[in-house]
């Protein structure tokens, strides 16, 4: 893995927030929705509030229960706690453009070599396994999550796309790739994403799609991107395309509840559990960037 492989971070905390903010304005979300409603929240509030509410795996109704018990509002300078329908409203009105948009401003911040792609499916009916199995019901809804992320910590998720119905790998990784703004990077992808037209798309924008080939029992592949990645596949560099299992495996590790029931409401309820992902990992490698930083003078001051 070379030197370039590691993430870098280009921002400080502050200037992230002032990002946030930039994105806020550039997207139309003022700081109230009603110029001459009454002026008791923000809308940079009820995103940090919704921000929270997908972290907290709990429902609508608990979490503003347990804002109460929280300091939260205390920190987030709120004159008084917002209700349900308040929370809900907002939920709706904010679209998923403003979601992505939010999300690129975290990943910007750090920079790897290698991403890679892959798909899983997500519960999105939470009704009792045990009432299922007594009636015998076979079909379970679920939307289906195609995601691109760094295969270095913090292991980030750089973009995503969700659906609420089976389709094909290649289209989901589609718009995903078009969407890919990233220079001189390698993409790895299982084989489920061998497509000369995936290939052509990642070349276009300056970048490599690093996936085994599918065997058709043919000896030469079609295509001139295929062929090429024919000659030069090796398995102990595909090995890295295994870091996007983990990106996974965070995810999932928790559990995560849909609990949405209109198919518009469900995608937004997993892309802002997905923002609240990013931003978990973030601060993280904060944590650990302060504590290095901190115990480095410390073993300074006491060589001295």
């Amino acid at each position: 893995m070379t030197k370039h492989n590691k993430s870098t971070i280009q921002y400080t905390i502050d200037e992230l927030q002032s990002l946030v903010k930039k994105v806020c304005y550039q997207k139309q979300i003022s700081q109230y929705h009603f110029r001459l409603g009454p002026k008791i929240y923000t809308q940079h509030q009820f995103v940090a509030l919704l921000i929270l509410y997908a972290k907290s795996g709990k429902s609508l109704r608990k979490f503003v229960q347990h804002l109460y018990e929280s300091k939260w509002p205390e920190w987030l300078k709120l004159k008084e706690i917002p209700s349900k329908s308040s929370i809900h409203r907002h939920f709706e009105r904010i679209g998923l453009t403003i979601i992505r948009t939010l999300n690129l401003v975290i990943t910007k911040i750090t920079e790897t070599l290698h991403y890679a792609i892959d798909a899983t499916g997500i519960d999105s009916y939470h009704a009792s396994k045990h009432y299922e199995k007594r009636i015998g019901r076979t079909h379970k809804p679920y939307l289906k999550l195609t995601i691109i992320g760094q295969t270095t910590k913090p292991f980030l998720i750089e973009d995503f796309n969700i659906t609420d119905k089976h389709c094909n790998d290649m289209k989901h990784a589609k718009p995903l790739l078009k969407r890919f703004k990233r220079k001189n990077k390698i993409v790895f992808a299982d084989k489920g994403y061998d497509s000369e037209l995936l290939h052509e798309l990642t070349d276009s924008s300056k970048n490599f799609l690093y996936c085994p080939i599918r065997d058709f029992k043919v000896k030469r592949p079609k295509g001139k991107f295929r062929r090429k990645i024919d000659e030069i596949f090796n398995e102990d560099i595909y090995h890295e395309r295994n870091k996007i299992e983990t990106i996974m495996f965070l995810i999932k590790h928790r559990g995560i509840t849909i609990r949405a029931k209109k198919r518009l409401n469900k995608i937004k309820e997993l892309a802002w559990k997905l923002l609240s992902y990013n931003i978990e990992r973030m601060a993280i490698a904060f944590r650990r960037m302060f504590f290095l930083i901190s115990r480095d003078s410390t073993d300074k001051k006491e060589n001295l």
